[in-house]
């Protein structure tokens, strides 16, 4: 009766052979033949293992909830939607940008958020400031002009589009 030997001889090298009888055959010979090809991954597909991904980082909306902002996050790209009602409606919002304490901008007055954030802009993408978790992403948003008839609104939503490592 025979069997298959599968193991290491003593000097480390690989031994397959089937049906032995007697004394060891294929030292490491046979290897080659029973393995198949495979082909390489692609380079997008970073494992540290199998089924284990490489941390990396990819671009996710925050909306500005208080809810929001539970992983580490890198604000870089503003999108505000404006919706008005009523004449005189008019005014631009004004703001101002903070990750944490530090303010975003290079210069302390308000910057118009409707220019900045309008989803067909080119070339408006922010660089802020990393917010760790905890760490607050906040605009301070100020009307431009006064409205005085009580039934006018401007309801603005504001999402940041921006990195976070995952």
């Amino acid at each position: 009766m025979g069997f298959e030997v599968v193991g290491y001889d003593v000097e480390g090298n690989e031994i397959l052979g089937d049906e032995m009888t007697g004394e060891v055959m294929g030292a490491g010979a046979r290897r080659h033949q029973r393995m198949m090809r495979i082909p390489p991954k692609p380079g997008w597909r970073n494992q540290l293992a199998p089924g284990v991904i490489q941390p990396d980082e990819g671009m996710v909306p925050l909306p500005m909830t208080p809810q929001g902002g539970q992983k580490p996050f890198r604000a870089e790209r503003l999108l505000v939607s404006v919706v008005r009602t009523g004449t005189d409606a008019t005014g631009r919002l004004l703001t101002q940008l903070f990750v944490g304490t530090d303010l975003q901008g290079a210069e302390i007055a308000g910057w118009d958020a409707e220019l900045i954030g309008q989803a067909n802009s080119f070339g408006t993408r922010l660089t802020c400031k990393a917010a760790e978790p905890g760490v607050q992403i906040r605009l301070i948003i100020t009307l431009s002009n006064t409205m005085t008839i009580t039934t006018s609104s401007i309801f603005a939503t504001f999402v940041w589009l921006g990195r976070v490592v995952h």
